[in-house]
């Protein structure tokens, strides 16, 4: 497994009007940014030109310079989300994995892969519910985003190629995990895994955020993990 931590995002290319100047491209990024807001509270159908640009305080004209209509517009809202994510969280998550590895097991060296499991487990498992308590606390938004993300790409058969290549970009670096370790069909153990934090943030969302129960989120996920790894 490769020592660097791997930046990799969502590869669907732009659709838009792609901006010759930086001022220029953060106009673009906030039009971007207001579209996925515009989406969260209004749904799929309420993203409109007219929503948009006054969501994002600029000019209609603004909006339908850089989208010449509202697929566009969806497409590379959805794009911009789906590369923060893997740069904000995904990939931080995965990093934080690696450096704690090399750590604990420098270069892995004579290291006994499945004798330290219950250890690898706890620690990649603890990480994980610290990341999905602090997206439910401080960043409901963006999980509200990534509902929204999902019923748009499901609404327009045009947006499939770029729902199906970010659930790749998210599902990579879980599966060449669990390779490492030696589970047998990583990739469909890392789908399982996938599946049951995506199931972990919706009903957290359902929940007044006090209700939250750290531990039994993390007793759900290491026990499937732990299962996963017949440990």
């Amino acid at each position: 497994m490769s020592a660097n931590p791997v930046n990799r995002g969502a590869k669907t290319a732009y659709h838009g009007r792609k901006p010759a100047r930086e001022s220029s491209e953060q106009r673009r990024v906030a039009i971007l940014q207001a579209a996925l807001r515009v989406m969260v509270r209004d749904g799929v159908r309420g993203v409109r030109h007219r929503a948009v640009a006054l969501e994002a305080d600029v000019p209609l004209s603004a909006t339908t310079y850089y989208f010449k209509d509202i697929h566009d517009l969806l497409a590379d809202a959805l794009t911009l989300y789906a590369r923060d994510v893997m740069e904000n969280v995904v990939n931080p998550f995965w990093v934080k994995v690696r450096e704690w590895l090399f750590v604990t097991f420098p270069l892995y060296s004579g290291t006994d892969i499945r004798a330290q499991l219950p250890m690898i487990i706890d620690f990649a498992v603890s990480r994980a519910i610290d990341d999905i308590v602090d997206r439910l606390t401080n960043h409901r938004e963006r999980l509200m985003v990534e509902q929204s993300f999902w019923y748009a790409i499901l609404q327009d058969e045009r947006l499939h190629a770029l729902g199906l290549d970010y659930s790749q970009a998210v599902l990579r670096d879980a599966t060449q995990m669990l390779s490492f370790i030696g589970v047998e069909q990583p990739a469909s153990a890392a789908r399982l895994i996938l599946m049951t934090i995506k199931q972990l943030e919706v009903e957290g969302l359902l929940k007044p955020l006090d209700s939250l129960d750290r531990e039994a989120m993390k007793r759900l996920l290491m026990y499937q993990v732990r299962a996963i790894c017949k440990i």
